[in-house]
Protein backbone atom coordinates (compact mmCIF):
# COMPACT_ATOMS: atom_id res chain seq x y z
CA UNK A 1 0.00 0.00 0.00
CA UNK A 2 1.43 3.38 -1.02
CA UNK A 3 0.28 6.53 0.71
CA UNK A 4 1.39 10.09 0.11
CA UNK A 5 0.87 12.50 3.00
CA UNK A 6 0.76 16.25 2.72
CA UNK A 7 2.23 18.46 5.42
CA UNK A 8 0.27 18.09 8.67
CA UNK A 9 -1.67 14.99 7.57
CA UNK A 10 -1.69 11.74 9.51
CA UNK A 11 -2.21 8.20 8.36
CA UNK A 12 -3.46 5.18 10.20
CA UNK A 13 -3.53 1.68 8.83
CA UNK A 14 -4.65 -1.63 10.13
CA UNK A 15 -2.67 -4.66 9.27
CA UNK A 16 -3.48 -8.28 9.73
CA UNK A 17 -0.68 -10.69 9.00
CA UNK A 18 -1.48 -13.53 6.65
CA UNK A 19 0.08 -16.95 6.55
CA UNK A 20 1.20 -19.08 9.44
CA UNK A 21 1.85 -17.21 12.65
CA UNK A 22 5.56 -16.68 13.24
CA UNK A 23 6.46 -16.94 9.52
CA UNK A 24 5.04 -13.64 8.32
CA UNK A 25 6.64 -10.22 8.28
CA UNK A 26 5.78 -6.68 7.30
CA UNK A 27 7.82 -3.60 6.62
CA UNK A 28 7.18 0.12 6.54
CA UNK A 29 9.18 2.44 4.34
CA UNK A 30 9.13 6.18 4.94
CA UNK A 31 10.58 8.62 2.48
CA UNK A 32 10.41 12.25 1.48
CA UNK A 33 10.48 11.05 -2.14
CA UNK A 34 7.91 8.92 -3.97
CA UNK A 35 8.82 5.20 -4.11
CA UNK A 36 10.97 4.14 -7.04
CA UNK A 37 10.37 0.39 -6.76
CA UNK A 38 14.10 -0.21 -6.53
CA UNK A 39 13.71 -3.95 -5.99
CA UNK A 40 11.82 -4.41 -9.27
CA UNK A 41 14.27 -2.24 -11.15
CA UNK A 42 17.24 -4.19 -9.78
CA UNK A 43 15.66 -7.52 -10.72
CA UNK A 44 15.09 -6.20 -14.25
CA UNK A 45 18.75 -5.21 -14.56
CA UNK A 46 19.95 -8.63 -13.47
CA UNK A 47 18.33 -10.21 -16.53
CA UNK A 48 18.43 -7.25 -18.93
CA UNK A 49 18.64 -8.34 -22.58
CA UNK A 50 21.57 -6.65 -24.26
CA UNK A 51 23.52 -6.82 -27.48
CA UNK A 52 25.07 -3.50 -28.40
CA UNK A 53 27.78 -1.77 -26.37
CA UNK A 54 25.45 0.85 -24.92
CA UNK A 55 22.99 -1.81 -23.69
CA UNK A 56 25.81 -3.98 -22.31
CA UNK A 57 27.16 -1.06 -20.29
CA UNK A 58 23.71 0.23 -19.28
CA UNK A 59 22.93 -3.17 -17.79
CA UNK A 60 26.18 -3.56 -15.89
CA UNK A 61 27.04 -0.02 -14.79
CA UNK A 62 24.37 0.30 -12.06
CA UNK A 63 25.16 -3.20 -10.85
CA UNK A 64 28.53 -1.88 -9.67
CA UNK A 65 26.56 0.01 -7.01
CA UNK A 66 23.80 -2.51 -6.23
CA UNK A 67 24.96 -3.19 -2.67
CA UNK A 68 25.06 0.54 -1.95
CA UNK A 69 21.55 1.12 -3.27
CA UNK A 70 19.67 -1.46 -1.27
CA UNK A 71 20.00 -4.39 1.09
CA UNK A 72 20.20 -7.28 -1.32
CA UNK A 73 20.78 -10.96 -0.80
CA UNK A 74 24.12 -12.63 -1.34
CA UNK A 75 22.64 -14.27 -4.45
CA UNK A 76 21.75 -10.88 -5.95
CA UNK A 77 25.22 -9.53 -5.14
CA UNK A 78 26.81 -12.60 -6.71
CA UNK A 79 24.65 -12.30 -9.85
CA UNK A 80 25.50 -8.59 -10.13
CA UNK A 81 29.23 -9.35 -9.85
CA UNK A 82 28.91 -12.03 -12.54
CA UNK A 83 27.08 -9.58 -14.80
CA UNK A 84 29.77 -6.93 -14.32
CA UNK A 85 32.52 -9.45 -15.12
CA UNK A 86 30.56 -10.66 -18.17
CA UNK A 87 30.15 -7.09 -19.44
CA UNK A 88 33.84 -6.32 -18.91
CA UNK A 89 34.77 -9.42 -20.88
CA UNK A 90 32.18 -8.74 -23.59
CA UNK A 91 33.50 -5.23 -24.21
CA UNK A 92 36.60 -6.76 -25.83
CA UNK A 93 34.40 -7.74 -28.81
CA UNK A 94 33.60 -4.09 -29.55
CA UNK A 95 37.21 -2.98 -30.12
CA UNK A 96 38.04 -1.35 -33.41
CA UNK A 97 41.38 -1.56 -35.19
CA UNK A 98 42.46 1.79 -33.71
CA UNK A 99 41.60 0.71 -30.15
CA UNK A 100 38.32 2.59 -29.79
CA UNK A 101 34.98 0.93 -29.13
CA UNK A 102 32.19 0.42 -31.65
CA UNK A 103 28.46 0.10 -31.03
CA UNK A 104 28.29 -3.47 -32.37
CA UNK A 105 30.82 -6.32 -32.24
CA UNK A 106 32.98 -6.37 -35.36
CA UNK A 107 32.00 -2.86 -36.51
CA UNK A 108 34.84 -0.73 -37.83
CA UNK A 109 33.87 2.74 -36.60
CA UNK A 110 34.26 4.07 -33.06
CA UNK A 111 30.94 5.08 -31.56
CA UNK A 112 31.47 8.60 -30.21
CA UNK A 113 28.98 8.14 -27.36
CA UNK A 114 29.30 4.46 -26.44
CA UNK A 115 33.11 4.45 -26.42
CA UNK A 116 33.56 6.96 -23.55
CA UNK A 117 30.49 5.52 -21.81
CA UNK A 118 32.06 2.05 -21.82
CA UNK A 119 35.39 3.48 -20.68
CA UNK A 120 33.62 5.29 -17.83
CA UNK A 121 32.12 1.94 -16.76
CA UNK A 122 35.48 0.16 -17.08
CA UNK A 123 37.23 2.82 -14.99
CA UNK A 124 34.58 2.63 -12.26
CA UNK A 125 34.74 -1.17 -12.26
CA UNK A 126 38.53 -1.06 -12.02
CA UNK A 127 38.26 1.43 -9.15
CA UNK A 128 35.97 -1.04 -7.37
CA UNK A 129 38.50 -3.87 -7.70
CA UNK A 130 37.42 -5.64 -10.89
CA UNK A 131 40.12 -6.71 -13.30
CA UNK A 132 39.67 -5.30 -16.77
CA UNK A 133 40.59 -6.90 -20.10
CA UNK A 134 44.25 -6.40 -20.88
CA UNK A 135 45.06 -3.47 -23.16
CA UNK A 136 41.50 -2.28 -23.59
CA UNK A 137 41.97 1.00 -21.74
CA UNK A 138 45.28 1.70 -23.48
CA UNK A 139 43.70 1.29 -26.92
CA UNK A 140 40.65 3.32 -25.92
CA UNK A 141 42.88 6.07 -24.49
CA UNK A 142 44.92 6.40 -27.71
CA UNK A 143 41.80 6.46 -29.89
CA UNK A 144 40.01 8.93 -27.64
CA UNK A 145 43.01 11.24 -27.33
CA UNK A 146 43.18 11.43 -31.14
CA UNK A 147 39.46 12.21 -31.35
CA UNK A 148 39.74 14.85 -28.61
CA UNK A 149 42.74 16.49 -30.29
CA UNK A 150 41.04 16.51 -33.70
CA UNK A 151 37.76 17.99 -32.44
CA UNK A 152 37.01 21.54 -33.41
CA UNK A 153 34.05 23.71 -32.43
CA UNK A 154 33.86 24.90 -36.04
CA UNK A 155 33.33 21.37 -37.33
CA UNK A 156 30.34 20.64 -35.11
CA UNK A 157 27.39 18.98 -36.70
CA UNK A 158 24.84 16.40 -35.83
CA UNK A 159 24.62 14.35 -32.70
CA UNK A 160 28.13 12.95 -32.59
CA UNK A 161 30.41 15.85 -33.36
CA UNK A 162 29.14 18.31 -30.79
CA UNK A 163 30.49 19.91 -27.64
CA UNK A 164 28.60 17.51 -25.35
CA UNK A 165 30.37 14.50 -26.90
CA UNK A 166 33.69 16.31 -26.60
CA UNK A 167 32.99 17.16 -22.96
CA UNK A 168 32.22 13.53 -22.11
CA UNK A 169 35.26 12.33 -24.06
CA UNK A 170 37.46 14.77 -22.12
CA UNK A 171 35.83 13.87 -18.80
CA UNK A 172 36.55 10.16 -19.26
CA UNK A 173 40.12 10.89 -20.33
CA UNK A 174 40.55 12.90 -17.13
CA UNK A 175 39.10 10.00 -15.12
CA UNK A 176 41.67 7.77 -16.83
CA UNK A 177 44.38 10.17 -15.63
CA UNK A 178 45.11 11.23 -19.23
CA UNK A 179 43.68 14.74 -19.42
CA UNK A 180 43.92 16.55 -22.74
CA UNK A 181 44.50 20.12 -21.56
CA UNK A 182 44.70 21.66 -25.04
CA UNK A 183 41.41 20.06 -26.07
CA UNK A 184 39.85 21.16 -22.78
CA UNK A 185 40.91 24.74 -23.46
CA UNK A 186 39.52 24.57 -27.03
CA UNK A 187 36.20 23.29 -25.68
CA UNK A 188 36.10 26.03 -23.06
Amino acid sequence: QDTVLKAGETWKATYRAFGMQGTNTASVELSTLPPINLGDRLRYLLDYPHGCLEQTVSCAFPQLFISKLADVSDNVNKKAEENVRFALDRIRHFRTSDGGLSLWPGAVYVDEWASPYAAHFILEAQRRGYSVPSGILDGWRRSTQRAAQNWSPTRQGGYYNNDLMQAYRLYTLALAKSPEMGAMNRLR
